[in-house]
């Protein structure tokens, strides 16, 4: 009885006149194609068992919640930048092969009769103190090494100099109280009162003024330099440092290092204009220890320059080199969560005032939950993927903004539907809301989901992972939205409570606007708001590609926190004002014979190294090779290296050649090791250069002492710097170099290749390259990304829209809607780090919903003509498209409270792109439409049964 209620009143619909003309809001029921059919069934079955429906899914979530809970364990956040790193380049592969050959437990770096271990270890049931009062062996802090935690002071009034009397005492009485004692701060007041031979609170202008004639004085001693063993320029007044002529009271103590090298800024006495003496910026030290006491350290931090003043009277605390700043950010990543929570709150309370139910607002909020859960399920047991980075926790505020849009369109079709068929059976009002809700949330829902699972083929680990999680949370969110939202519709209509809203206050406000004000607003300024939005396009694609560009980092740290934290503004401020922090290494050098530059370890896993490869047929014996390495390592020496070093290791052809050509002395001498002829006889050679060469240089040795790889180290010019252009500049003026010399060798070599060698140890490994690899790659992959994405977007919605014009519009208005929003970020600063990567490449999937929300009711309107069309989807869309860019708008305007760096930018992200999306597919798309639509079912594409 009840089907046939359902045909007669689907029937009913079918017969009634053209009501299109006279209210755009009516839905008309159109002839049921085969899917059709499958969504009024799904739908009948779905408003008859809403119950089932509901409770299958709360059960279904919460099991697959406690088995990915078992059977993985929870992620964890402490370091942060774990993932940050390429995989699948040509410096990756180097460097896990690298890593794995100094790894191998098989192969060793010195002859079978010598004990020689290739990594550090350490004892695992060993007790190591974390605290200074734990510590027996605690190791005091030295100044003049630069290991000692420091703080920048400068006066409140900032360009106010800091050598005056009283803001010397007030340096020196700066006390730091922690949870194991008092610490009072060494200034440059200390030591100008060892100076004077007075204390610091009996300093006046003339002791002042006597210390600063005495570090005049002693400058241009400072200034000289000398050359260390490690081949480094070090001043003559380094504690280490050993220079002639330098007189006693410059080296006494080694205050005058102390003070011009490490508290005063490089403005104060430069090389060449010592009358500078005014001093701005001053370090002071804290006698702590930067790895025994980081404990002590957070607690400082917290207590004195976090929360609370930094301003201590009339100087204040502007940097701090504590060197916890990512283990402060793992503690505030999950503080921060509370803005993310409140925004969650908001747009709750929205949907709820929205929909005037508490039962539809409750339901959307666990939408959310149980899809970040979903996926959590599918990412960690389905997929297997055991690494999950702290980019994922970013998902969650993503998906507040897309769950938030997606129960906004199907409650407002839900009205109009109960409007329209008001008496019917909630089945037949089901029906009428799934047809337009479900087309135009899985278009929507194709095409996020496909922007970030394009994310997915980055080289980066984190942005892979962060794309697989985020992709599939918009998977799991739509299957939510058409089976548990429309259940709890169903049951706040049987028995939910509405309340008042705002339409009911001002019963013809929203209609006005949606059938009057917005239309008159597109059509009557169409032609400008056409060629505006076509020029921010344009204006957006030049700044993109043309100036100033995706720009590549131009800072040498990543920052975490935002910029106004006084740990951020040490590293972005204060660290380059400091002579100390000039300190820098040569780089080293490596060519590797017989390792294969390959990485064979899981891709999604940075904890996954791979297994050592070695080249097959590697035999540094035979003849051609000991010629070829005798010639290479002559061209190494008389390449640009470091003058003051030789190489390293691995070049000892030259050192056995001399051994083995001089005349045998006695008949004690082996015959095969003195007076042979070079190149000597492979097996004469193998069998003398244990006695020759007692430390191998360079040789990985087996267990059978036979030599699997080659490693010639040497020492080059270049300095390591976390800067782009200079690691740029050092890789590939070394690459050139090796493709140049690296040519005719010998087959028993095989294919030898450069790297910077670092330390490897058990867990963990500190290569040279591996920030700039990720630079490198995060320049090269993320326009790929972008153009990527959009190529999917734009293939998801001419497949699913299936009309030619209405996809190219969209498609227009989702280009400029990135190129405006891109382009902006990077005119407010934005560069190609890797959290500005992530949300550039993300631009595609918060871009497209509003134009696609439009361009499926443009195309469901059963009226033909272009206005009508155009009216309609204005209608049905507008209102419920403004809350949802409201509510997005509102969570990044919250996000902006946060400390950590991630959800500040996301929020600036969402606000933008919320504002600029809301404007390109409400004024542009539509105008657009109303100028050349389609009309009729002209440029739809047509599937052959």
């Amino acid at each position: 009885m009840e089907m046939s209620d359902q045909v007669k009143e689907t029937d009913e619909m079918k017969s009634q006149p053209d009501a299109e003309s006279h209210s755009p809001n009516v839905i008309v029921a159109t002839k049921p194609s085969r899917m059709s059919k499958v969504m009024d069934k799904y739908s009948d079955w779905l408003s008859r068992f809403y119950w089932l429906v509901l409770l299958l899914i709360f059960l279904l979530v919460v099991i697959l919640c406690v088995l990915s809970v078992v059977l993985r364990d929870l992620p964890g956040f402490e370091d942060p930048i774990k993932g940050f790193e390429p995989r699948g380049t040509v410096i990756k592969d180097r460097t896990l092969s690298y890593v794995n050959l100094k790894r191998d437990p098989l192969v060793r770096e010195s002859w079978s009769n010598v004990e020689y271990n290739t990594v550090d270890s350490f004892d695992s049931n060993a007790s190591y103190p974390r605290s200074r009062r734990d510590n027996f062996y605690y190791y005091k802090c030295s100044i003049e090494d630069a290991d000692c935690p420091g703080i920048v002071f400068t006066h409140i009034n900032d360009r106010e100099d800091l050598l005056t009397p009283s803001n010397l005492k007030e340096l020196c009485s700066v006390e730091i109280t922690g949870s194991s004692g008092i610490y009072k701060v060494k200034s440059i007041g200390n030591y100008l009162a060892q100076f004077a031979n007075k204390s610091c609170s009996s300093l006046d202008e003339s002791d002042i003024e006597n210390g600063l004639n005495e570090l005049q004085f002693c400058a241009p001693y400072y200034y000289k330099t000398t050359t260390d063993v490690e081949g480094k320029d070090r001043s003559c007044l380094h504690p280490n440092s050993y220079c002639d002529n330098i007189p006693e009271t410059c080296k006494s103590d080694n205050i005058v290092f102390i003070i011009i090298h490490m508290m005063v800024g490089k403005e104060f006495m430069p090389d060449g204009d010592l009358d500078k003496k005014k001093l701005y910026n001053s370090m002071a030290f804290i006698e702590l220890n930067f790895y025994d006491d980081e404990e002590e350290l957070i607690d400082i931090y917290k207590d004195y320059f976090d929360k609370s003043s930094r301003a201590f009277s009339n100087i204040q605390a502007v940097g701090l080199n504590f060197h916890i700043k990512y283990d402060v950010f793992s503690e505030y990543l999950f503080f921060d969560t509370i803005y993310l929570g409140i925004a969650a709150i908001f747009v709750i309370i929205l949907i709820c005032f929205y929909t005037r139910s508490p039962l539809i607002a409750l339901a959307a909020f666990l939408n959310m939950i149980f899809s970040l859960t979903l996926a959590y399920f599918f990412y960690t047991i389905v997929f297997n993927l055991n690494f999950f980075p702290f980019l994922n926790v970013s998902t969650a505020l993503l998906l507040v903004a897309i769950g938030a849009d997606d129960t906004f369109i199907f409650c407002d079709l839900w009205d109009d539907a109960s409007k329209m068929l008001s008496g019917s059976p909630l089945n037949i009002i089901l029906r009428e809301t799934m047809r337009h809700a479900t087309v135009t949330m899985l278009v929507t829902s194709l095409t996020t989901a496909a922007a970030f699972y394009a994310s997915a083929f980055s080289p980066i680990i984190a942005i892979r992972c962060f794309g697989v999680y985020a992709g599939t949370s918009i998977i799991a969110n739509f299957l939510l939205t058409i089976s548990w939202l429309p259940a709890a519709v169903i049951l706040n209509a049987k028995f939910g409570c509405n309340f008042c809203s705002l339409s009911k206050f001002c019963p013809d406000l929203l209609d006005n606007i949606a059938t009057s004000l917005l239309p008159k607003a597109v059509i009557k300024p169409r032609f400008i708001w056409t060629a505006l939005f076509t020029g921010l396009a344009v204006a957006g694609g030049i700044v993109i590609f043309v100036a100033p560009g995706l720009q590549k980092p131009t800072s040498s740290e990543f920052q975490v926190f935002k910029s106004d934290d006084i740990l951020e503004q040490y590293d972005l401020v204060y660290k380059n004002l400091f002579r100390f922090e000039e300190q820098g290494y040569s780089l080293p050098g490596a060519v590797l014979f017989g390792l294969q530059a390959i990485d064979n370890g899981k891709k999604w896993d940075p904890d996954d190294t791979g297994t050592v490869s070695y080249q097959s047929g590697f035999n540094i014996w035979a003849e051609d090779s000991q010629k070829w390495l005798q010639q290479f390592c002559q061209r190494l020496e008389d390449f640009n290296l470091d003058d003051s070093l030789d190489i390293t290791n691995g070049c000892f052809i030259d050192s056995v050649k001399a051994y083995m050509e001089q005349p045998c002395e006695s008949s004690d001498d082996n015959a095969l090791c003195c007076n042979q002829t070079f190149p000597f006889s492979p097996e004469n050679l193998k069998s003398c250069l244990p006695n020759i060469l007692p430390d191998p240089y360079g040789l990985h040795l087996n267990q059978e002492d036979e030599v699997v790889v080659l490693e010639i180290r040497f020492s080059t010019k270049s300095y390591f710097s976390m800067e782009y252009t200079v690691m740029d500049t050092f890789w590939k003026e070394m690459e050139q170099w090796m493709q140049q010399n690296l040519v005719n060798v010998p087959k028993n070599l095989g294919e030898p290749w450069f790297i910077p060698p670092f330390y490897v140890g058990q867990t963990d490994y500190y290569d040279y390259l591996n920030f700039y690899d990720l630079q490198d790659s995060l320049a090269r992959s993320t326009p790929i990304a972008i153009v990527t994405s959009i190529a999917v977007a734009s293939l998801v919605l001419i497949f699913t829209q299936r009309n030619v014009l209405i996809a190219l519009y969209s498609i227009c208005s989702l280009s400029g809607t990135i190129f405006a929003t891109i382009g902006s970020l990077i005119l407010l600063g934005w560069e190609l780090n890797i959290l500005e990567s992530v949300t550039f490449s993300i631009t595609v999937g918060l871009s497209v919903d509003f134009t696609i929300h439009y361009g499926v009711a443009y195309l469901l309107c059963r009226n033909s003509d272009r206005e009508s069309r155009m009216r309609y989807s204005i209608k049905t869309m507008a209102l419920a498209i403004a809350f949802a860019a409201f509510s997005t708008f509102s969570v990044g305007a919250f996000m902006m409270a946060a400390t950590v760096l991630v959800y500040r930018q996301l929020g600036t992200f969402l606000m933008i792109v919320m504002a600029i999306s809301w404007l390109f597919s409400t004024l542009f798309f539509q105008s657009l439409c109303y100028l050349i639509g389609p009309q009729g079912s002209k440029f739809k594409l047509q599937c052959s049964k």
